[in-house]
């Protein structure tokens, strides 16, 4: 698929699930808010509920009152406010003389139900002479309910001088509105499924990106290949049409040099055989290590000598400073000798003309840390996180100037991790890179 439909797919399939996402967000929304309307309804209509139940006691407790008050022949207008509610479930009521519980109790169930109260209740009467309740008895009203003398809980006091009698509602409860709740499963189990298919997209698309990623180094790398092996095969096949000229068979100096380009160009192309070979055991993980003590810094030297010749013919500088007091370590002298060179070559492969690379050494706790640092183009910050992934170049366009597959640093970092080492790059781009392996010294028991 071409990198243009590719974006377009995943532009697409990310609007449409953000426009998913907004709409479930939505109703969600619109749920919490339902359900709080529905609370604050609830919530009014209890208030109502409360309201007309203390209405209609209020206005049987005045009517049993004025009862009283007609066969004891006391004064209507003695209090100015003779029923008084002193909770939600507890009234009392003055009463100027005092009254037979028989004759209250009958008055006050003739009005309740009169008036739809079938809420139990109990009533006590206060006595103002001896200034204690003298009389108390709890009434059930519904079917279910029997009267009885117990009474399930204490009559209170009221502080007042007169007669009176108290009437309280025991099973009437503070009633409240049902909680805030609980999205309904509908929503929950959609939007479970929402978050799993975002989770399933999220995955989708990683796997796409670094498929094409794959896709750009894998045809990178044949690109790469290609280029590296026409070159030798185009110089043997010119050079093997040169030595099948009969005039060539007269000048032995001539088939000599030819048969040295023959030679030359065949061992360039066993190398980079051999570096996919290498390639494929590093990832099988079939790197078979042959250690033995060896000292660091000598393998740093032998190395340096080889590329010094090299770095001098471009006019430039390679200065050592192997200051480490310890250098010994328990490695392999081939592999930790390719890792070297390879940083080496780098160093020289991608600095410009008159390349100044300095190599420094130092311990740290256990290990020995080996600096190499260059001035070459440096690495942006970008690529800097992908430069030991396999196959990975950082890009440069068309330009070609460097050659290589990509495999170099992929290579250092297997060896180096092979040996409980570890490889970090800093680098800023025209400013050049350090490179900066550490490798475990060895334990003096």
């Amino acid at each position: 698929m071409k990198q243009k439909s590719i974006r377009s797919v995943i532009w697409l399939a990310t609007i449409a699930l953000i426009a998913v996402v907004i709409m479930q967000f939505f109703w969600i929304n619109k749920s919490i808010n339902t359900q709080k309307e529905t609370i604050d309804i609830q919530k009014k209509n209890i208030d109502i509920e409360h309201q007309q139940f203390e209405n209609r006691v209020y206005i049987a407790l005045t009517t049993v009152r004025d009862k009283l008050i007609s066969l004891n022949d006391e004064a209507a207008g003695f209090y100015l406010d003779p029923v008084k509610q002193i909770t939600k479930n507890y009234f009392v009521v003055s009463f100027y003389d005092t009254l037979s519980h028989e004759l209250l109790e009958n008055f006050l169930i003739s009005e309740f139900q009169q008036r739809h109260i079938l809420e139990a209740f109990e009533y006590g009467i206060y006595d103002c002479f001896s200034d204690s309740i003298i009389y108390d008895k709890y009434v059930g009203l519904s079917e279910t309910s029997r009267q009885s003398d117990k009474i399930s809980a204490t009559q209170q006091k009221w502080d007042h001088d007169g007669h009176y009698f108290g009437v309280y509602f025991p099973d009437r409860e503070e009633l409240a509105p049902s909680e805030a709740s609980k999205i309904s499963y509908s929503l929950i189990i959609t939007s479970v499924i929402i978050i799993l298919i975002v989770a399933i997209f999220t995955f989708a698309i990683s796997i796409i990106l670094r498929q094409k990623k794959l896709s750009e180094i894998r045809n990178d790398f044949i690109n790469n290949m290609t280029h590296e092996l026409k070159t030798p095969i185009s110089t043997i096949s010119i050079s093997a049409e040169v030595l099948l000229r009969k005039d060539t068979f007269e000048n032995s100096e001539r088939i000599q040099q030819y048969a040295k380009i023959i030679r030359a160009e065949n061992n360039r192309l066993e190398a980079q055989v051999e570096k996919v070979l290498q390639l494929a055991k590093l990832e099988k993980e079939q790197i078979q290590l042959n250690r033995s003590i060896i000292n660091l810094h000598t393998i740093v030297k032998e190395v340096s000598e080889t590329f010094e010749i090299t770095i001098k013919e471009r006019e430039g500088q390679l200065s050592l400073d192997l200051s480490a007091s310890q250098q010994e370590i328990d490695a392999d002298p081939i592999h930790i000798t390719n890792v070297i060179a390879s940083l080496f070559d780098n160093a020289n492969k991608y600095s410009p003309d008159n390349p100044v690379i300095t190599v420094w050494s130092r311990n740290d706790l256990n290990a020995i840390q080996l600096m190499i640092k260059d001035n070459g183009k440096g690495i942006p910050a970008n690529d800097l996180k992908n430069v030991f992934e396999k196959f990975y170049r950082v890009p440069t366009g068309d330009v070609h100037d460097v050659k290589g597959f990509g495999l170099g640093l992929f290579y250092v970092r297997s060896i180096l991790k092979a040996h409980t080492g570890t490889i970090t790059v800093e680098s800023k781009p025209m400013e050049g890179s350090t490179f900066t392996i550490t490798l475990p010294l060895i334990q003096n028991s």
